[in-house]
C-alpha cells in the first residue's frame, strides 16, 4: 500500500510539472514599448481594435532557440565547401527533378510569363523548403515577438514584419498564433517573409486564394513576380564559370558586397578571363569562394569575420579598442555599418577578450588555425579545395536580395543547374521534350 501511495504522489508531482511547464506565459503590451508601438500603429491604420491584439499577443511565447538561431546562421557557420553540400546532394537534386515533372506546366507557364528559368524557381523551392517537407517548426508569431524584442540589432526590421503578419493574417482569415515558419518568420514553400508575402505572393493556381503555404503552384509564381520585382533580368546569365586562378589585381577586388562593381572592359585590362560573349559595357562583381575549413582565430589575427548579430562597437568592445579607431581602421560610415561575413582589420596590439577563446574548443564546428595558414580541405565531392573566383552578373545579386549572402546565391545557381541537367536526362530517357 505504502509503495502505491509513493508511486501515486510520484506520477502526480510529475504530471504538476508536465502542466507548469506547458503553460505559456502571457506577453502584456504595456510592459513592451516596441510591441505596444505595432499594435498602435495596427489600431491607428485600422486594421484591429486594441482588445483584438491584446487577446493575440497574450498567446506569444518568447523563444531563446529563436535568438540562438539567428545569431548562429548556416550561411556564417559553414564555409563554402560545407554550406554547398548541404543542397547539392543526390536526394535532393533527384526530388527537384520529380517537383519539375510534377508541376512542368505552371512551372513552363511562370518562365513565359515572367522570364525567370523554370530551374531557378524550382532551386529556390528546393534550398528554402527541399520542396514544401520542412516549411518550419517555430509558430511565426512568437519568433517575431522574440526578434522585436531580444534581437536588438534588427529590432525595427522585424517590429515591421510582425506588423505585416498581423495585416497578412486578418487580410487572409489566418489564426495568427497556429501559423509555423522559420525561425526568422518565413513561410511556405518558397519561405517568404510577411513583407514579401503581402507584396510579391500572385494566385498563380487561379483558384481565388493566394496561398504559398499550401499551393505549390502559387509558389512557383510568387517566387517569379519575385525576381522580376527585385531587378531580374529575362535570358541574362547568373556567374561566369569559376576560375581556379585570376591575376593578383583581380583577386584583390574580391568582394562579398551585394552588387556589381566593376565594367567587364576595366577587369579584362587587368587580365580578367571574361568570355567574350560579355560585352564590354557589362557591370560585373569579382568573388572569391573557398572551401577551405581554416578560420582565423581571433587572438593572434589581424582580422575579425563578421558574425549575425554583430555590431561594430561591440567587436570593438570584445577587442578593448575604441568605436572610433575600428571605424576608421575599416574606412566605416558613421553609423558602423557592417555586414555578415566581412572581414574586418584589427588595430595591431588589440587582445580579444576571453569569451573570445570559446571558438578553440575542439568540439566546435570551426577548425580554428594560426593567422599564417593557408589552406586545408573539407571532405565531400566538391572537386578541389583552393579559392574559386568568380564573375558575377545583376542576376546573382537578385538571388542575394532572397537571401542575403553570396553563398547561398551560389547554392542556389549550381543546384538549379544539378536540377536542369537532371530533368533532360530524364526527357531523354523517357524521349520526351520541353
Amino acid at each position: 500500500m505504502l509503495i502505491r501511495i509513493k508511486y501515486g504522489l510520484l506520477i502526480l508531482v510529475l504530471l504538476q510539472q508536465i502542466l507548469a511547464s506547458s503553460i505559456v506565459t502571457a506577453i502584456e503590451l504595456n510592459e513592451y514599448p516596441k510591441l505596444r508601438a505595432v499594435a498602435d500603429q495596427l489600431v491607428a491604420d485600422g486594421h484591429y481594435t486594441m482588445p483584438e491584439l491584446v487577446d493575440i499577443f497574450a498567446q506569444a511565447e518568447f523563444q531563446q532557440v529563436v535568438l540562438d538561431a539567428m545569431q548562429n546562421p548556416a550561411e556564417y557557420r559553414f564555409t563554402w565547401g560545407k554550406y554547398r553540400k548541404l543542397f547539392l546532394q543526390e536526394d535532393r537534386i533527384q526530388q527537384g527533378a520529380d517537383f519539375w515533372q510534377e508541376y512542368a506546366e505552371p512551372l513552363a507557364r511562370a518562365e513565359a510569363t515572367y522570364g525567370v528559368p523554370a530551374s531557378m524557381i524550382v532551386a529556390i523551392i528546393g534550398v528554402e523548403s527541399k520542396f514544401g517537407k520542412y516549411k518550419g517548426k517555430h509558430k511565426v508569431l512568437d519568433s517575431l515577438v522574440t526578434l522585436v524584442v531580444g534581437f536588438e540589432r534588427r529590432s525595427k526590421f522585424f517590429a515591421s514584419e510582425l506588423r505585416e503578419f498581423l495585416i497578412l493574417t486578418k487580410e487572409n482569415n489566418m489564426a495568427a498564433d497556429e501559423i509555423l515558419g522559420s525561425y526568422a518568420g518565413a513561410v511556405g514553400f518558397p519561405q517568404f517573409i510577411s513583407s514579401s508575402y503581402r507584396n510579391y505572393a500572385v494566385d498563380f493556381s487561379g483558384d481565388g486564394v493566394t496561398d504559398l503555404i499550401d499551393q505549390p503552384i502559387d509558389a512557383i509564381g510568387s517566387i517569379a513576380n519575385y525576381f522580376v520585382k527585385n531587378g531580374w533580368l529575362k535570358g541574362r546569365p547568373v556567374t561566369s564559370a569559376e576560375h581556379h586562378s585570376v591575376p593578383a589585381q583581380i583577386a584583390e577586388r574580391a568582394s562579398n558586397k551585394r552588387k556589381v562593381q566593376h565594367s567587364a572592359v576595366t577587369l579584362r585590362a587587368l587580365g580578367a578571363p571574361i568570355s567574350e560573349e560579355i560585352d564590354d559595357t557589362e557591370k560585373l562583381g569579382v568573388i572569391m569562394l573557398n572551401a577551405s575549413e581554416i578560420v582565423l582565430d581571433p587572438k593572434t589575427s589581424d582580422t575579425y569575420l563578421v558574425r549575425a548579430g554583430d555590431t561594430a562597437c561591440e567587436i570593438a568592445e570584445k577587442f578593448e579598442v575604441s568605436c572610433r579607431s575600428l571605424f576608421a581602421l575599416n574606412k566605416l560610415n558613421k553609423k558602423g555599418a557592417i555586414f555578415r561575413g566581412q572581414r574586418l582589420k584589427i588595430p595591431p596590439n588589440s587582445v580579444a577578450k576571453t569569451k573570445s577563446e570559446s571558438a578553440a574548443k575542439t568540439d566546435s564546428k570551426w577548425k580554428v588555425s594560426n593567422a599564417n595558414a593557408k589552406s586545408t580541405t573539407v571532405p565531400g565531392d566538391y572537386e578541389g579545395h583552393m579559392p574559386r573566383y568568380f564573375f558575377t552578373h545583376e542576376n546573382f545579386y537578385v538571388i542575394t536580395r532572397y537571401n542575403q549572402s553570396v553563398l547561398y546565391a551560389m547554392a542556389v545557381n549550381d543546384l538549379s543547374t544539378a536540377i536542369a541537367d537532371q530533368r533532360q536526362k530524364f526527357l531523354q530517357s523517357s524521349g520526351g521534350s520541353e
